[in-house]
C-alpha cells in the first residue's frame, strides 16, 4: 500500500473494465484518481466506490480533453500519471468495415490517446519528484502485436498505440521533459469489451458457439481468460517510482499469448 502516495492520476475509461480496475488498484496505492468517462452515471457510481473524482471525458473532444487539463490544473497543479485506457473495439470482416467505422474507431482509440498527451504535457512536466518522473501509460492490446482475424479497424488502432507510446517516450526524454511513456497489451481479459469481441468471434466463425469462453481460454498457454485486476498492478508498478528508469516499453499481460 502506498507505492502512488502523493500522486494525481487521471484514468479515461474508466466507468468498467480494465480502466475501473486500474482506477481502483491507484486509489488503494493512495493516489488521488481523477476517474474520466463519458458514461457519466457509470464513472460517477465508480469514483464513490474508492473515493476519486468523477469527470465527463469524450476522449474524441479537444475541447473535453482542454477541461479535463483546467480541472486538474485548478485541483492539484500537476499531473503525475495518465494513464490512457479509454477505446473502443469492431469484429466484423474488413469488407463490412465502413469508413465511418474506420474513422469513429481510430478517433477514440488514437485521437484520444493523442489530445490526451498533448492536452497533458505541461502539466506532466510538474508531476515528478525527486525520485521520478511523471508516468504516461497508454492501453494498447496483443492485437498491436499480433494479428487477428475480423478486427482490422481494431489491430491497426493498437499498433498505433504501440509506436505513439515508444515515439513519445523518445520525444519527451529528447527535449528533457521528466515524463517516462510504457504500454500495456492485455491479452483475453473479462471485461464487457471483451464480452462483445467474443459474440463477434463466434458470429464470424473465429470460435464454436457451444463454450465460448472455454475456447477462449484454450488459445492461452495458461488456460484462462484475465481479470482487470491482473493489468491494474502492472499499471501501477509503471506508475510507481519503482518504474523510473523504464520508457519506452511494452508490458505484455496475456497469459503466454504472443509467446506461443
Amino acid at each position: 500500500m502506498g507505492r502512488l502516495q502523493g500522486k494525481v492520476a487521471l484514468v479515461t475509461g474508466a466507468a468498467q473494465g480494465i480502466g475501473a480496475g486500474i482506477a481502483r488498484a491507484m486509489a488503494r496505492e493512495g493516489a488521488a484518481v481523477v476517474a474520466a468517462d463519458r458514461n457519466v452515471a457509470g464513472v460517477e457510481a465508480l469514483a464513490a466506490e474508492i473515493g476519486a473524482e468523477p469527470l465527463a471525458l469524450d476522449v474524441t473532444s479537444e475541447a473535453d480533453w482542454a477541461k479535463a487539463a483546467a480541472h486538474v490544473e485548478a485541483g492539484h497543479g500537476k499531473l503525475s500519471i495518465l494513464v490512457n485506457n479509454a477505446g473502443v473495439e469492431l469484429v466484423k470482416p474488413m469488407t463490412e468495415h465502413s469508413l465511418a467505422d474506420w474513422r469513429g474507431l481510430m478517433a477514440v482509440n488514437v485521437d484520444g490517446l493523442f489530445l490526451g498527451c498533448r492536452s497533458f504535457q505541461e502539466l506532466l512536466a510538474k508531476g515528478g519528484n525527486n525520485a521520478g518522473p511523471a508516468s504516461v501509460i497508454n492501453v494498447s492490446s496483443i492485437a498491436g502485436l499480433v494479428g487477428y482475424p475480423d478486427q482490422l479497424a481494431y489491430n491497426t488502432s493498437k499498433g498505433a498505440v504501440r509506436h505513439m507510446t515508444k515515439s513519445l517516450a523518445i520525444e519527451w526524454a529528447a527535449h528533457a521533459l521528466p515524463i517516462r511513456c510504457n504500454s500495456i497489451h492485455p491479452g483475453c481479459i473479462r471485461t464487457p469489451m471483451l464480452e462483445m469481441a467474443v459474440e463477434g468471434w463466434v458470429r464470424e466463425g473465429s470460435i464454436p458457439a457451444d463454450d465460448p469462453w472455454a475456447a477462449v481460454a484454450a488459445l492461452c498457454p495458461l488456460n484462462a481468460v484475465g481479470l482487470p485486476e491482473d493489468i491494474a498492478m502492472g499499471a501501477v508498478y509503471l506508475a510507481s517510482d519503482e518504474a523510473r528508469f523504464v520508457t519506452g516499453i511494452e508490458l505484455v499481460i496475456d497469459g503466454g499469448w504472443v509467446a506461443r
